[in-house]
């Protein structure tokens, strides 16, 4: 038996009414295919003539083996939808009803073929290939770009930049993180890197603030330095600024 894609009901409402089952139906095909189906005709008044039509897009794709049945109670309507080789993919269009010798006519929409659906990337495998350099795809351009954003240090900042990085790696906010660069891998600072840090940060704060206290205060106070005083300045100053040079430039 054929497969019944629409039951229509004729003279239940009214004389020459007209209801269908299905609002639409879908016959899907592929350019060069055909299939053949039938419509259920059932009358629940006298015996009448009825007229199946289809509209302009669907002529030629679809053809009735009887267009002008007598039904009596019910009567099996055989129609064949094909679509050329050469045809449209996605047809849509109407099955048109004619009753009451074209006092009434009724249609229901049709769509014949197949809806053109791109295949999508699986979102685990796009994400495989945001996380591993070597499978993701190539763009051109692509790479000098990437390099641009992931070395920042090298767009002209200079020395700014090295300070910015220094004091974050003392005062800790890039402590509590490990990150990955390429195939290199930057690790945590622990206590013990920060404490001769900070000792030496603070002894070069100090050492300026008594050598600036010195041509500040008044000569009333009595504040005077002798030869051993300024030499272990000297002395504690060189050591704090060798010390905060040599790790900016290890941080660069």
């Amino acid at each position: 038996m054929q497969q019944i894609v629409q039951n229509v009901i004729i003279n239940r409402q009214e004389l020459n009414s007209i209801e269908f089952e299905t609002e639409d139906i879908e016959i899907p095909l592929a350019p060069g295919e055909e299939q053949t189906f039938e419509i259920l005709v059932t009358n629940q008044g006298s015996p009448t003539h009825i007229h199946f039509s289809v509209s302009e897009d669907l002529k030629g794709n679809i053809t009735f083996l009887r267009d002008n049945p007598y039904v009596l109670h019910k009567e099996y309507v055989s129609a064949v939808a094909r679509i050329p080789r050469d045809g449209k993919v996605l047809t849509e269009g109407k099955i048109f009803i004619t009753a009451g010798y074209g006092s009434k006519k009724k249609g229901f929409p049709v769509q014949l073929g197949k809806k053109d659906e791109k295949p999508k990337e699986p979102e685990d495998e796009i994400q495989v290939w945001e996380d591993n350099d070597e499978l993701r795809p190539y763009r051109p351009g692509g790479d000098a770009h990437k390099k641009k954003v992931s070395n920042p240090r090298g767009s002209g900042t200079g020395a700014g930049s090295f300070s910015v990085s220094f004091l974050k790696k003392l005062f800790g906010s890039e402590g509590s993180q490990t990150w990955k660069s390429g195939n290199k891998t930057r690790k945590p600072v622990n206590e013990a890197d920060k404490l001769p840090l900070t000792l030496a940060l603070g002894g070069f704060l100090l050492l300026v603030s008594l050598f600036s206290l010195y041509f500040v205060l008044p000569e009333g106070m009595g504040f005077r330095v002798s030869f051993a005083h300024a030499l272990v300045f000297s002395i504690l100053f060189v050591t704090c600024i060798t010390y905060l040079l040599l790790k900016i430039m290890e941080d660069g």
